[in-house]
């Protein structure tokens, strides 16, 4: 299809890696960091520099090349690479922002989040400034996987039944549902200040639209992949009947990744933050579990950069190229699970919650018990289940377990932003 293989596992059983079409291809494809930046350049300013510095280069990525269907994998390529940059990001400073890492190191401002919520706009950027790379790297994702599709709509002849097409809406879904989750407002393209449930509404289009697409090209691990984010979504919008119904969409097994290699670029900054550098370690919540979803070591009473704070190691990416999932079947039992503990059907939810204890080989817990017992259960399942994975910071929010007035609870609009955006200028 298109040049790219869209085989799923069986029905039955998926192993992790059988859905990562969209990985094992994107190693064939440019991967290279240059190109990912030239083509998102090339795309917003195709005017060029002729007449300023009087020359070309003859290399450049022009209107003409663009225009041409060739370029629509290294253009998905581009935009998955930039999706797994900010997925990796959001899992170490959401990780920070919530209460699965503190700060250990050398940065104040990482310290004044983690201890005190306070967000400062104007931290030094690449020492420690939180909200400009979360927003930088959060809107390229959003605009290349934006800009994907559009190319895909004006130059394929089917653009309704190509997978590629179907990848397309489902990273730009996800990136918007990013910025729902993250952020306290947004902006796209210079416009106005948008809320939260704006941004939810934007990624729900988009993810519709995902599975319309993936359902006509057959590529069922891609429909499933929107289908857990839009039953993400939708919990957060309010609706649990649609986010029942599109987890129960997402069969036992499934994986979706953020591939990462061991290449320069290529690489992710979470294990090198947490395992190397020691800027921030796992928070006393997660310390100590007798859980192999999260596997945390004690570092022999070392402490971080700051010299006060004990390292406690994560070891679920033991290496700097380990891949993250960006979506599991659990998670999809656990919203389930969550809905139906809402509707008052516990032992039914509880058999959720258990199966996904079953299949790290935890003993099952009672099904037998109230609502509110049922809810402190899922809630903690949800924290170590999804444990390094980005959801808890938006689900600390939802469930009300920041202080009052806590500031860092969401993330603000980068200081670029504001100073950039004339609908944004004077706050």
């Amino acid at each position: 299809m298109n040049g790219i293989d869209t085989a799923t596992a069986s029905e039955e059983v998926r192993d992790m890696r059988a859905n990562r079409w969209n990985v094992e291809h994107v190693r064939a494809m440019i991967r290279i960091r240059s190109t990912v930046i030239g083509l998102a350049v090339a795309t917003v300013a195709l005017t060029g520099c002729k007449g300023i510095f009087d020359a070309e280069n003859p290399g450049a990525i022009t209107e003409d090349k663009l225009n041409n269907a060739a370029i629509i994998d290294p253009m998905l390529s581009g935009a998955i690479t930039e999706f797994n940059d900010a997925f990796d990001l959001s899992v170490n400073l959401t990780g920070l922002l919530s209460d699965e890492l503190v700060a250990s190191g050398s940065w104040p401002s990482w310290h004044d989040a983690d201890e005190r919520g306070i967000l400062a706009l104007d931290a030094p950027v690449g020492a420690g400034n939180i909200t400009e790379p979360m927003w930088n790297d959060w809107q390229q994702a959003r605009f290349m996987a934006e800009e994907t599709y559009r190319r895909i709509q004006e130059l394929l002849d089917n653009p309704g039944s190509d997978p590629r097409a179907a990848a397309a809406q489902l990273y730009a879904g996800m990136s918007y549902y990013a910025f729902g989750d993250f952020f306290c407002r947004a902006a796209y393209e210079g416009g106005p200040a948008v809320q939260p449930a704006e941004s939810y509404g934007l990624a729900e289009e988009r993810l519709t639209s995902a599975i319309q697409i993936a359902q006509a090209a057959g590529v069922d691990s891609t429909a499933e992949m929107a289908y857990l984010a839009r039953a993400r979504t939708r919990l957060m919008l309010g609706d649990g009947a649609g986010a029942l119904s599109d987890a129960r969409m997402v069969p036992d097994g499934f994986r979706w990744w953020a591939d990462f290699e061991n290449t320069s670029g290529l690489t992710t900054d979470t294990w090198g933050e947490l395992n190397q550098r020691g800027e921030s370690t796992v928070g006393p919540p997660f310390q100590g579990l007798d859980d192999p979803r999260v596997p945390v070591v004690w570092d022999n009473g070392n402490t971080g950069p700051d010299r006060k704070t004990e390292l406690w190691i994560q070891e679920k990416y033991p290496e700097r190229f380990s891949d993250m999932p960006v979506g599991k079947w659990e998670e999809a039992r656990l919203i389930e699970a969550e809905v139906l503990i809402g509707q008052g059907s516990v032992p039914e939810a509880m058999g959720l919650v258990n199966k996904t204890r079953a299949a790290v080989d935890l003993e099952p817990l009672p099904t037998d018990l109230t609502q509110a017992e049922a809810t402190d259960v899922l809630r903690r399942e949800r924290s170590r289940e999804t444990f390094l994975e980005t959801r808890r910071y938006a689900d600390m929010r939802r469930y009300g377990l920041f202080p009052q007035g806590w500031g860092a609870s969401c993330i603000p609009i980068s200081r670029s932003e504001l100073d950039s955006n004339p609908n944004l200028q004077g706050g």
